[in-house]
């Protein structure tokens, strides 16, 4: 039973038809899907999505260092390293813009 379920069902009831007992009983059944905690599968991808276009917009100035090499015309990434604490507040900004949307 939803609240909005409960609430009709309430409504329609003479006042003071049902027990106590009743009426906690009618509450602790509500659903609640905002405090299940559980993400599905859709919402898990769209959330990885965000944050990796996230991630792919703001790809130079992630970068927080790189080494090159020279090898005769090619030049070779040797080592790349990354702002771990941007990468993080990319993140933290695509799950408050999820949840809180």
């Amino acid at each position: 039973m939803t609240k909005q379920q409960t609430i009709e069902t309430l409504q329609k009831q003479l006042p003071g038809f049902y027990s106590v007992e009743q009426v906690i009983k009618m509450i602790n059944d509500i659903e609640d899907s905002e405090s299940t905690g559980t993400l599905t599968d859709e919402q898990i991808n769209d959330l990885a999505d965000q944050i990796a276009s996230g991630i792919v917009d703001d790809s130079m100035d992630l970068v927080y260092s790189y080494d090159l090499t020279m090898n005769y015309r090619e030049v070779e990434l040797d080592s790349l390293e990354l702002n771990e604490s941007d990468i993080a507040g990319l993140a933290k900004d695509a799950i408050r813009n999820f949840l809180y949307k």
